[in-house]
């Protein structure tokens, strides 16, 4: 069966891993058939640039995903053309668009927003009147 999986690449404590195509029954940074992408865990916002044609191509071959590689091609936006969705997320380049991530960012910030107008509102009312 053909797997598409992370291969660790980097030096000790600094991984970087590349998105490829590979035998299931091979190690997991032995032969691969074809490099499709790469991952960079740590840098912020973590980059993940995958060739979304190469991966469709083996999707449609019947590779299996990992489940991190799932959630790579998820965020490039394969996954959801390959399931019919469109590529609602992803790009031609297989990085999420700025607006996305900003999107992201601003759902997040928005939550210690909602809080801060209770408590402005609990300082006003002990403020004498």
């Amino acid at each position: 069966m053909v797997k598409i999986r992370l291969k660790r690449v980097g030096k000790t404590k600094q991984p970087s891993f590349r998105v490829v195509v590979a035998d299931s029954r091979s190690p997991r940074d032995g032969k691969i058939i074809e490099s499709i992408g790469h991952y960079g865990p740590r840098a912020d916002p973590s980059v993940v640039e995958i060739d979304n044609e190469r991966a469709l191509h083996w999707l449609r071959r019947g590779a299996q995903p990992s489940d991190q590689v799932r959630k790579l091609l998820d965020i490039s936006g394969a996954w959801g053309e390959f399931k019919g969705l469109g590529a609602q997320t992803g790009g031609s380049t297989g990085r999420a668009p700025t607006a996305a991530r900003a999107t992201a960012a601003a759902s997040v910030a928005e939550e210690p927003l909602a809080e801060e107008p209770g408590a402005e509102g609990d300082a006003d009312e002990s403020a004498p009147s």
